[in-house]
């Protein structure tokens, strides 16, 4: 029965530590991802803004909910990566450039099969059909259709920019989880001292 509530006790710890590097990691880049924008030269926001228009949101609401989605999805990639961590031998963070490792390594992955499908395959076409739309029930203004165009105009620039910030993302998120399990695998033998 000890043993049972121990796993439980691990599985909790395993899952904080995750939601908090995931979060730690989310906020390090937030501005990073508002630097797209400056660097495009448009409005601070727009680029969150193609995760709320899509959703039908439109203006300050649709970059708070970009932001917000933002964070969700970072903490829930942090937790994912903690637990998968915990569960593969070979995979856990016994040192904290393993986890710097592991972690960037971890950021490719989730650009490569999450993000760019769901930015090119379905927010992009949803944005760009939401603009050229006669009838849109979203009220965009002109300022702000121009940003989004430009963004759009300036797609491959974003693309690689996002694989940067995602593997930038993965080891800060390798990094403090790394610092956070510290603890917990102190007397693990490594190999190398590295693995």
């Amino acid at each position: 029965m000890s043993s049972q509530n121990n796993h439980s006790e691990g599985l909790f710890g395993t899952v904080k530590v995750g939601f908090g590097a995931g979060l730690v990691a989310g906020c390090a880049i937030f501005s990073s991802f508002l630097s797209i924008d400056q660097q495009i030269n448009i409005p601070h926001g727009t680029f969150y803004k193609t995760i709320g228009i899509p959703m039908g949101v439109e203006g300050l609401a649709a970059v708070g909910i970009g932001l917000m989605m933002h964070m969700v999805v970072a903490a829930l990639i942090g937790i994912s990566f903690n637990l998968a961590a915990s569960y593969w031998r070979t995979f856990r963070i016994v040192t904290i450039p393993k986890g710097i490792l592991t972690g960037a390594i971890t950021g490719a992955i989730v650009f490569s099969l999450a993000f760019l499908p769901l930015h090119s395959m379905v927010m992009m076409p949803i944005l760009e059909s939401e603009l050229t739309s006669t009838d849109s029930l979203l009220n965009i203004l002109p300022e702000e259709k121009e940003a989004l165009l430009e963004l759009i105009a300036n797609n491959d620039f974003v693309l690689w920019y996002s694989a940067f910030l995602h593997v930038i993302f993965g080891s800060v998120m390798g990094l403090m989880s790394g610092f956070l399990l510290h603890d917990r695998y102190r007397t693990v033998e490594r190999i190398r001292s590295f693995w």
